[in-house]
């Protein structure tokens, strides 16, 4: 499971740029062959006197914490790919808008983690191609 945690000021985004951002980070999962419901986004409104950068209060401001399950990367190149696909998602929402943010990526082991209290399939596995293509967690093929 990727999971991105979009904490940031109020008012920065609208329900379609939220949305469109939604659907651009699930395609780039999608691209690296996870299944679409494996991708979480969630956008977390921090009130103007809560979010501080420096000590100071913030209002343009985002930060992203993305965690990753069900894949780690292999190799710096596939770690210096992901960056570049993360910023190619982020940098022309958030940069326009003149904000400041700053995100980084966690992996966890895949065995500490279950879906519909089922243990995903294997990478590859003829199951996962099965959760793929009904874009859900299901027990058998």
């Amino acid at each position: 499971m990727p999971l991105w945690s979009i904490n940031h000021s109020p008012e920065c985004f609208s329900q379609e740029e939220k949305t469109a951002m939604a659907k651009a980070i699930t395609k780039l999962y999608q691209a690296y062959g996870l299944p679409a419901f494996y991708v979480q986004v969630i956008f977390n409104e921090i009130p103007p006197t809560s979010l501080f950068i420096g000590g100071e209060g913030h209002s343009k401001f985002a930060g992203v914490s993305i965690y990753h399950v069900a894949r780690a990367f292999q190799s710096d190149g596939q770690k210096k790919r992901f960056l570049d696909d993360a910023d190619s998602v982020l940098n022309p929402v958030l940069g326009p808008k003149g904000m400041d943010w700053e995100y980084f990526v966690t992996e966890s082991p895949r065995d500490l983690w279950k879906t519909n209290g089922i243990v995903p399939p294997e990478t590859g596995s003829d199951l996962e191609k099965k959760w793929i293509e009904e874009n859900r967690p299901v027990s058998k093929i």
